[in-house]
């Protein structure tokens, strides 16, 4: 999975928000030599190098497009879980504890996708069982608890949409590790020779 690099005020490249494409930006004001603000911040636009779209931004902030902030979702994802995620990035700099929630509900999609039982909790301990990857486990742990607390609020500020982009790469990232690699890996087995995928076979006991 290749690295995202947010949108961030005055940088001179990112990932485009409209086109999803890392590129390079070219920073303006609103009017030639009229600096306008809004509550005492500066209002700017950043202009793709790729597809010529404008990103609006109060200070630091993007306000337009809303889901500009956040990665776009991994093409693996299924397509109800896509919606989900798109839908918590739509409303992220609105509300982050709606997003994370959303967030945790995806997570929860994905995992009864993956043979799960519906409860994320029982399903992470599973995988654990069947030799999880540390890290994977607490990725997936870090959505869950965030979106618990987002549900039943507890001890996790949600201030800041920045703060919840995390959940965002994460469900990104554990959409990789269960779909995304595992059908790379089978597509390059499949490319092998018959007769050494035989072998292979007859080594691990699966034939005759």
């Amino acid at each position: 999975m290749s690295k995202y690099f947010p949108p961030i005020q005055g940088k001179s490249q990112f990932h485009c928000p409209y086109c999803h494409v890392y590129a390079n930006q070219e920073w303006e004001q609103l009017y030639d030599n009229v600096t306008i603000c809004v509550d005492g911040e500066r209002v700017t636009f950043s202009l793709c190098a790729k597809c010529q779209q404008p990103t609006f931004w109060i200070g630091e902030k993007i306000v337009y497009p809303h889901i500009g902030m956040f990665p776009p979702t991994n093409e693996d994802l299924p397509d109800d879980v896509k919606e989900i995620y798109n839908e918590a990035a739509s409303i992220a700099n609105q509300s982050p504890r709606a997003a994370c929630a959303l967030l945790r509900l995806a997570l929860q999609m994905l995992l009864e996708k993956l043979g799960g039982s519906g409860n994320i909790n029982g399903d992470i301990k599973n995988l654990v069982k069947k030799g999880l990857n540390l890290q994977i486990q607490q990725a997936l742990d870090i959505v869950r608890v965030t979106g618990n607390h987002a549900v039943h609020p507890g001890e996790i500020v949600f201030d800041d949409a920045t703060n919840v982009q995390v959940l965002f790469d994460l469900i990104n990232i554990i959409a990789d590790v269960f779909i995304t690699q595992p059908k790379r890996t089978q597509k390059l087995y499949d490319n092998l020779p018959e007769t050494d995928k035989e072998k292979i076979a007859k080594r691990d006991g699966k034939t005759k």
